[in-house]
């Protein structure tokens, strides 16, 4: 409890619009300097440099039996639908490794479809190919993961979207993933099944901000501390536009958002920070040179986006206001050799 409330008190201090952003910035980049550099010669010019880890998501299946009001694979909604195989999947896989990408999450919506030993048999394939398979799914049982762990799995993504008991029913009308309990403690199941990363993540737009970071913060606080063994990691995707009809009921500045970054590194300095192709550019940039560790690059979030669209570009979705075929709207188009190059330039040691 002690531990907590000294997360709370730490976390409102950095959140303060009274505390100079400069100051919280400057500390999160020394932080994520002193644990994440690998070495004092990384041919940088200015600002501080470490590892940046460059990661892209796999779409597997955007069939999803949830009603999740905010989401473009939210069942009602009149979208062409695909469910890969496993091959298939390979395929995307195969096509991002020739690309130079080892770090490959899985991502998929809630359905029967897309099983633990389903999930499991495309990690064991990626592993022969010596890629660095993670997941983004539904909850699952203890016995699942184990499953999934036993198939070569490197880690786990979950966003509870928000800790707000009240609004969380809101948004999830219908579907399993109305169950707050069984999101809440999936985490917690994986560490169980001996998952070796941990990904925590909240929503940002669906509730009041600067509370949803803490309470995140205070139950990824008592995981750290019994797992102590396992990676964590931090990810704050943020609502830009939602589907047709969904108004974003909390707006988060960039200022802000930049703030709760840096008040993740600071409050947990060892975790890696996770940033999506949501965000812009110069954003991302920013962020990089502050305190993220682990970036996406060149994202698809439609099943087979990469082997069959490599020439196309979504700017059909981008005129239509949200109703398109992937799961959220891509901010950040360049490719990842310009990411990377950016990223080597400004003096980070980039892997794939």
């Amino acid at each position: 409890m002690n531990f907590a409330l000294s997360i709370e008190k730490n976390a409102r201090h950095l959140l303060n619009e009274e505390t100079p952003l400069q100051t919280v910035m400057e500390e999160a980049q020394r932080l994520t300097a002193q644990h994440f550099s690998l070495h004092s010669s990384c041919g940088g010019t200015k600002g501080r440099h470490w590892r940046m880890q460059l990661y892209v998501p796999i779409y597997v299946s955007s069939f999803c039996v949830n009603q999740c009001l905010y989401c473009g694979f939210r069942s009602p909604h009149s979208i062409q639908r695909k469910h890969l195989s496993v091959e298939e999947t390979v395929g995307e896989s195969q096509y991002l490794l020739q690309r130079g990408f080892k770090s490959q999450l899985i991502v998929a919506g809630e359905s029967p479809k897309v099983s633990s030993t389903y999930l499991a048999e495309i990690i064991r394939h990626l592993r022969l190919i010596d890629v660095v398979p993670s997941i983004e799914v539904a909850p699952m049982s203890v016995e699942q993961y184990e499953e999934i762990v036993a198939g070569g799995c490197h880690g786990i993504t979950l966003f509870q979207e928000t800790f707000d008991r009240t609004l969380y029913a809101k948004y999830h009308p219908a579907g399993p993933k109305s169950s707050y309990e069984w999101r809440v403690h999936a985490l917690e199941r994986a560490a169980e099944a001996g998952m070796p990363r941990i990904g925590y993540g909240v929503l940002l737009g669906l509730a009041e901000p600067q509370r949803e970071l803490i309470t995140m913060m205070e139950h990824a606080a008592k995981m750290t501390a019994k797992y102590p063994d396992r990676t964590f990691a931090f990810s704050l995707p943020r609502i830009h536009e939602g589907p047709t009809g969904f108004a974003i009921p909390y707006q988060v500045t960039d200022e802000l958002f930049v703030r709760m970054y840096c008040a993740l590194r600071i409050v947990f300095p060892k975790a890696e920070l996770v940033l999506s192709t949501r965000e812009t550019p110069e954003l991302r940039n920013r962020l990089a040179s502050l305190c993220i560790t682990q970036i996406s690059a060149e994202s698809s979030t439609e099943p087979g986006g990469y082997v069959l669209n490599t020439q196309k570009k979504s700017d059909s979705a981008k005129q239509s206001g949200g109703n398109f075929n992937g799961q959220f709207l891509i901010t950040d188009n360049r490719s990842a050799e310009e990411i990377a190059d950016w990223l080597t330039q400004y003096g980070h040691d980039v892997q794939w």
